[in-house]
């Protein structure tokens, strides 16, 4: 193994072990409604990692970049989508609406893990900060005297990344949909909605006053 990926994989493991979006909203959703929603969002956000991996490998991040208004504009829609499900959240711990039981129907299952991979995927879709990361990443990895191969290796690292992603992501749902059994009081449930609403809400305002 070479010492540009051994550096690579060091990289992304650093990533993966920082909390950030992607671990806030995961354990929100396992807390809320159990592991299986947690490793669903996991996934969602590991897709949405890759498309920005993939974007940079295939160039096409240069449209986000070049234009500070398509940046700004997925920038506050990004921010508008932490703050609506941090405020969901934040309603369900005052009113107790929306708060799972585990005696769910499979339909109602069904569209709820729907609804967390769904979130994990809009969650890094709309952080052009994500693009930014590889930009500056991927080309100090990718062999500079070998055009031909030049995308393939961008793209094999784009994969290693989003796997990364999703394994270190998911890991953190399981945990955090075992904790939910232990703590599976409506009460309890109530605080942990208040808490990680209270968080989301937070990102989505740092999101949308962090300056690129």
């Amino acid at each position: 193994m070479s010492a540009a990926m051994v550096g690579f994989l060091g990289l992304c493991l650093v990533m993966t072990l920082t909390p950030g979006l992607d671990t806030a909203m995961v354990m929100r959703n396992a807390l809320r409604r159990g592991p299986g929603a947690g490793v669903l969002t996991a996934v969602g956000c590991a897709l949405g990692l890759f498309v920005h991996a993939a974007a940079v490998a295939l160039g096409l991040a240069a449209i986000l970049l070049r234009s500070a208004m398509i940046f700004e504009v997925v920038r506050w829609i990004g921010a508008g989508v932490l703050v609506v499900i941090g405020a969901l959240s934040l309603r369900a711990a005052i009113t107790g609406r929306g708060i799972e039981t585990p005696d769910l129907d499979a339909e109602v299952v069904r569209t709820s893990r729907r609804s967390s991979f769904a979130q994990g995927l809009l969650t890094n879709l709309t952080n052009p900060k994500a693009t930014l990361f590889f930009l500056s990443a991927l080309p100090q990895f990718v062999n500079p005297g070998s055009s031909g191969q030049a995308l393939p290796q961008a793209m094999s690292l784009a994969v290693i990344a989003a796997t990364f992603s999703a394994v270190g992501l998911s890991l953190v749902g399981l945990l955090a949909g075992k904790a939910r059994r232990w703590l599976s009081s409506v009460r309890t449930h109530r605080i942990q909605e208040g808490v990680m609403g209270t968080v989301l809400v937070g990102l989505g305002i740092k999101v949308a006053l962090d300056r690129p």
